[in-house]
């Protein structure tokens, strides 16, 4: 049996909690990407994604032992960044994959249009045969400012009580940190809930981490309609760690 989050409809939101939106395309490795400059793709998003920074680390791998041997260093596939003029959002590409990526995120319909530009240009420059792992994941980050609240209890006090079940209890007070996974199977999907506290930092928080991907051999026909389909069980499920009256501390425009 798959997921049964109640549907609700898409309410944007004038201060959405979300730290960051990632889609990440996964595919078998393109030797031309890591052979040639990617100026032709670079020309299909460029309009957009005018800035380009490219990252390329060196990996360094010691022996187990003393006796080991002698350190060896690789160096790893070239990873092209190319980012919106704000530099909030990002296109990466790599040897073997794609994502987008937006820390500022509006509505699924920007992020959708987004992700629709990416996908046309890899398709007409490089033409995966197959994708391997599709994924979608929403980070939302929940401060006592961020959701108008005085204290971190308020802010616990936005989600179900399954979500705060450790914060309930006389055996012990609040947590310096906490750190859950909830892996969730639909289908041939699986949607990974995570959730994490910490108020070790300036100002405590409450994550709220939906990832949702397929894996396989997995057709790019039709990908962004495949995300939208991502993009509503996360939704659902989004809506449904939150209590009825909390989506009000966010700016909903109806």
């Amino acid at each position: 049996m798959g997921l049964n989050f109640p549907h609700h409809p898409d309410i944007p939101l004038a201060a959405p909690p979300l730290a960051e939106v990632i889609c990440q395309v996964r595919f078998p490795p393109i030797l031309r990407i890591a052979r040639e400059e990617p100026s032709e793709f670079q020309e299909h998003i460029r309009a957009r994604f005018p800035l380009l920074d490219i990252e390329q680390g060196v990996v360094v791998k010691f022996p187990a032992s003393a006796s080991g041997g002698a350190p060896s260093a690789e160096v790893p596939p070239r990873v092209f960044r190319f980012g919106s003029e704000d530099s909030r959002t990002f296109v990466a590409l790599a040897v073997d994959f794609y994502a987008l990526s937006t820390q500022r995120y509006t509505h699924w319909a920007d992020f959708a249009a987004d992700l629709a530009l990416v996908q046309a240009a890899v398709e007409a420059v490089y033409r995966p045969a197959h994708a391997t792992r599709i994924g979608l994941r929403f980070i939302n980050r929940f401060t006592p400012q961020g959701a108008h609240c005085a204290t971190m209890s308020e802010v616990l006090a936005l989600f179900r009580p399954e979500l705060t079940a450790l914060f309930h209890t006389d055996a012990w007070s609040q947590p310096a940190s906490l750190v859950t996974q909830l892996n969730l199977p639909d289908d041939q999907a699986m949607l990974t809930l995570r959730t994490a506290f910490s108020d070790a930092e300036e100002e405590p928080f409450f994550l709220l981490d939906f990832d949702y991907y397929e894996e396989g051999r997995l057709d790019f026909d039709k990908l962004v309609e495949r995300c939208d389909n991502y993009h509503r069980v996360i939704y659902n499920a989004f809506r449904w760690s939150l209590r009825e009256s909390s989506l009000t501390r966010f700016g909903p425009e109806v």
